[in-house]
């Protein structure tokens, strides 16, 4: 028996020989890509210009041992897949797309026809679906080669803006490369993108706005305000501030906590309603003045009148543009008894909407102490 069992690990270990090796290469012949970024030429020949920031191996954080922590690989061609192809005769090492986690795409992109970018991008095994995408302003090529002095070696700062690890900000929209090709394949609902703006110096990034980019190429953009009045609407947003300015009273309420919530109304021969209602609670964080703790009630009021204000314009604004980020027509699918002509019925209403926004705000504490 004892015999038995040595014949048969020795055949185990016999048997390893004949194993294959790891189908990756080893690490000192990769090289990272840490972002994606495609731009449209003027070039009919060649109407793509791909970049890629690529991290340099390095055993210290940017700015510890000096140097370049970061190399860029730019390429224009007829099609992204011969631009990804060529760009591995320009370096010396295997490109590695697996820790790409950000894609920024130009705005002349979103002008012309973004499923054929996107077509590219699903397809290829290599990139990641949970990679956020985003529109570069002048463009995505001097977006990613813009590089902060808060930028380490290997972690570049891109994520950070989107992840809600670093930065969380009321005024920046996520969108995962999963959700804006599930968005532009589904009616109902119209993908939205954050603008990610690059100063003159290429030592700054600014993100605080946003862009729909509907099916029908028709993009619009998104102020700061109206880009937060969306975060509220459509992903529940906890930390944002409303500013209110009345006669001599002006002072800034610190939401803490939202729920937004709404239903369509529709009856023959009326005109149909989204009835909408918002719940915020906070406390003033900051004022030109003393403010009363007795006249809570009074500040509430002028917050809801603000915040309705607010919401109401951003809704318009989408109505008259025919535009859906927030996904309204989506409900509507969900809602009725579903047939061949339901979202032909929610287009030929939409237009025709009336919005009943209500909100109620919950001031606890002015922030003054009597």
């Amino acid at each position: 028996m004892r015999d038995l069992r040595k014949g048969i690990l020795l055949l185990i270990c016999l048997s390893l020989f004949f194993l294959s090796a790891c189908d990756f290469k080893d690490i000192d012949r990769r090289i990272f890509v840490m972002a994606i970024g495609i731009d449209l030429t003027n070039n009919k020949e060649k109407p793509y210009k791909v970049t890629l920031k690529l991290a340099i191996a390095s055993g210290a954080l940017k700015g510890a041992q000096g140097g370049d922590k970061y190399t860029y690989v730019v390429k224009e061609s007829p099609t992204l897949a011969s631009a990804f192809r060529i760009m591995k005769t320009h370096i010396d090492k295997d490109i590695d797309f697996g820790h790409s986690r950000v894609i920024i795409l130009g705005k002349k992109v979103l002008e012309q026809d973004l499923k054929d970018v996107m077509d590219l991008l699903i397809r290829r095994r290599d990139i990641q679906m949970i990679s956020w995408v985003g529109i570069g302003q002048p463009s995505a090529e001097k977006v990613l080669k813009t590089e902060p002095p808060s930028e380490m070696a290997g972690s570049i700062v891109l994520p950070n803006f989107f992840s809600n690890n670093g930065v969380e900000s009321p005024y920046i929209v996520s969108t995962y490369l999963f959700d804006l090709r599930r968005k532009l394949l589904e009616n109902g609902i119209d993908p939205i993108l954050p603008l990610i703006k690059a100063n003159r110096d290429k030592t700054k990034l600014i993100v605080n706005k946003s862009i729909i980019a509907p099916k029908s190429n028709n993009n619009i953009m998104l102020s700061s305000n109206e880009t937060k009045m969306y975060n509220l609407l459509a992903n529940k947003t906890k930390k944002l501030e409303i500013i209110v300015s009345k006669k001599k009273i002006a002072f800034t309420m610190a939401v803490d906590s939202s729920k937004v919530k709404y239903k369509i109304i529709t009856a023959p021969n009326t005109q149909p309603v989204i009835k909408m209602e918002i719940k915020m609670r906070g406390i003033i964080e900051e004022s030109n003045k003393s403010l009363s703790p007795t006249s809570l009630n009074k500040y509430n009021k002028l917050v809801n009148q603000k915040t309705k204000k607010d919401v109401l314009q951003l809704l318009n604004k989408l109505q008259k543009e025919n535009l859906d980020p927030i996904g309204f027509g989506l409900r509507y699918k969900a809602t009725r008894l579903h047939n061949r002509d339901t979202f032909a019925e929610w287009k030929s209403l939409y237009p025709d909407v009336r919005f009943d926004v209500t909100v109620k705000a919950n001031i606890k504490s002015t922030g003054t102490i009597e």
